[in-house]
């Protein structure tokens, strides 16, 4: 009897646990359904003024949502006042000091631009925002964030700034997403999460035409505080050309974690910044600037290939009386000059070339000690103009040769493919110049010239043209034939292997290509025999046809001679024999080549095996 009743009681407890399980679970769907409820944009707004904005927000309700309003100010809500020195604010506060979840759907607020609307001192378990559009600034100072849920700002528009500003203590989880920001927004708290998702920050030029010109302005700040957790992934800064307007500032901030995937933006502002525990950049174009001074990363958890950073787009900020932030990149002479700036950002270079050598990533490690490089050679040629020295001019000289051969060393194919190129260049003056292996000189071409005139000019077919020549040739060839008939049972297999193709070329060479051209004999006459226009004209044509083969012939002979005689003087470095020792112009040009092969092989090999060794 005791054990059954010790059963019910634990079926009991167990029944009970199971459905509150399954009550929080049905409070946690039903958020998440307030969370992703849609807001249907077309619904007519209803007009309140700020008390009646601040009833709805003080009334007992925990939960309170705010729906389809456009929200005014009136002379009603002067209450709302505070003056400060220069300008006015709207501020609602809370009655009690209980916490609230604030929903605001479709909402409208159109306040005065120089009096910004503030919401202070609330304590807020959550905070949705969605389909909202605010025409005056507003903020939000010393909210109180309590629970897991993230405060969501998501699919509005703000025609002015929107801040953050005094929290003593860190706001848990602020998302953004799909948002249109006309100015600029502020994030002045300590946040444990942000993510800033999908957003739009495109600068309305009449906003900052009253605005300091003298002074830096910012699309985004989250400067000088404390994130955990920060990601900022596939938002579009447009700042519409203002030069003091400036994308991003990070300065000082302290980071844990630090995401940017695809963004593009203007200007970054990093200096001084610090990024604990991991740092992944990726699809990052910035089209100005990058401050870099003093940016601080965790050298093992960094994943920031350099084409996000390359184009020399670092820079170190300096600002001035007036806070014009002025970027300096050792670009013009006067920034040159300024030595202590220029070692700043070389090290910022540096830092990072080093981090990409220790992480294995070698396309980056080049990519940043090539940018590296163009920088010490513009110093050079600065150096070389204001106080010029041999020495100096040697090694700017040899840099900037360094760079169009192999990328300072770290690009063996492009200096492989620059070799090719000097190798192609010596082979089309060599095609100018005489050489043995294709025995085509001066002499060769009037030969030929003097043989095709005289078949046009006389009455004799083309063979006998080249009788002579045939007829020396074929009796060295009969010769053979009678040797290899007579003496062929005693001679070797091994010669009668050989013996028989050399017969066969030769009784094809001088038996049946003769045999073809004088088949093929279009011109059996002298040029002056030929009466009729048409077979002038055709005969004419024929030996256009003839010369322009004969020419495309001398062409391609003589470009793979000297191609091949390139590529001998190139990689011979000066040991073997040449077969242009008696043409004075392809033996000097050939001791040339040598040398300048040697010296670009030499380069070549060092930066082979400067790579290999990277690998490695």
């Amino acid at each position: 009897m005791t054990a059954n009743l010790f059963k019910i009681i634990i079926c009991s407890l167990l029944l009970f646990v199971s459905c509150s399980a399954i009550s929080q679970e049905e409070e946690i769907i039903v958020e998440e359904i307030v969370d992703e409820e849609v807001v249907d944009e077309n619904v007519d707004r209803v007009t309140i003024n700020l008390s009646d904005l601040d009833k709805l927000l003080n009334s007992n309700e925990i939960e309170v949502v705010i729906s389809d309003y456009e929200i005014v100010s009136t002379e009603l809500d002067n209450n709302f006042l505070i003056d400060k020195i220069f300008y006015s604010v709207y501020k609602i506060t809370p009655k009690e000091r209980i916490s609230k979840k604030v929903y605001f759907y479709n909402c409208s607020f159109n306040l005065s631009d120089e009096s910004p609307l503030v919401f202070s001192d609330w304590q807020l378990n959550k905070l949705n925002i969605v389909g909202c559009e605010f025409f005056s600034p507003i903020e939000f100072n010393y909210i109180t964030h309590i629970g897991k849920y993230p405060f969501i700002i998501e699919n509005c528009i703000f025609y002015d700034d929107v801040k953050f500003f005094g929290n003593a203590f860190p706001i848990n989880n602020i998302s953004f997403r799909q948002n249109v920001f006309n100015t600029g927004l502020w994030i002045d708290i300590p946040v444990i999460n942000v993510a800033i998702d999908d957003c739009r920050f495109i600068v309305n030029p009449d906003k900052f035409s009253n605005r300091d010109e003298e002074k830096n302005h910012y699309q985004l700040i989250i400067s000088d505080k404390t994130v955990d957790y920060l990601e900022i992934t596939s938002n579009i800064f447009d700042n519409k050309k203002l030069t003091n307007v400036f994308s991003i500032n990070l300065e000082a901030a302290e980071i844990g974690e630090l995401i940017m995937i695809n963004n593009q933006l203007q200007t970054i502002n990093l200096s001084y910044a610090e990024v604990a525990k991991s740092l992944l950049i990726d699809s990052l174009i910035v089209e100005d600037y990058i401050g870099i001074l003093n940016f601080d990363f965790p050298e093992t958890n960094t994943n920031v290939p350099w084409y996000n950073l390359g184009g020399e787009k670092f820079s170190i900020f300096y600002t001035e009386e007036s806070e014009l932030v002025i970027p300096y990149q050792a670009k013009t002479d006067t920034e040159l000059t300024d030595n202590l700036k220029y070692n700043d950002l070389m090290s910022a270079y540096t830092k990072f070339n080093t981090l990409y050598h220790n992480r294995g990533d070698i396309n980056s490690a080049n990519s940043s000690y090539v940018e590296i490089k163009d920088i010490e050679t513009r110093k050079q040629a600065f150096t070389q103009k204001t106080n010029p020295s041999l020495n100096n001019l040697i090694n700017y000289k040899l840099n900037v040769f360094l760079r169009f051969f192999s990328d300072y060393a770290t690009n063996p194919g492009k200096s492989l493919i620059q070799s090719l190129w000097v190798i192609l260049g010596f082979t089309v003056l060599y095609m100018f110049s005489f050489s043995r292996w294709d025995g085509m000189n001066y002499r060769y071409y009037l030969l030929q010239f003097n043989r095709f005139s005289k078949y046009i000019t006389t009455n004799e077919p083309i063979d006998s043209v080249f009788t002579n020549e045939i007829t020396l040739d074929n009796n060295d060839i009969q010769e053979l034939r009678k040797k290899y008939q007579k003496e062929g049972k005693e001679m070797p297999r091994i010669l009668k292997l050989f013996g028989g193709p050399l017969h066969f070329l030769g009784k094809f060479r001088y038996d049946i290509i003769p045999g073809l051209i004088k088949f093929f004999n279009f011109h059996p006459g002298s040029w002056n025999k030929i009466e009729s226009k048409s077979k002038k004209f055709w005969s004419g044509a024929l030996l256009l046809l003839i010369s322009i083969l004969f020419l495309i012939y001398v062409i391609i002979v003589k470009f793979f001679n000297s191609l091949l005689l390139s590529l001998n003087s190139f990689v011979v470095i000066g040991f073997g024999a040449l077969p242009e020792e008696d043409e004075w112009f392809a033996m000097y040009l050939s001791i040339i080549e040598g040398i300048v092969g040697w010296f670009l092989l030499t380069i070549f090999t060092i930066t082979l095996l400067s790579q290999v060794l990277q690998s490695a």
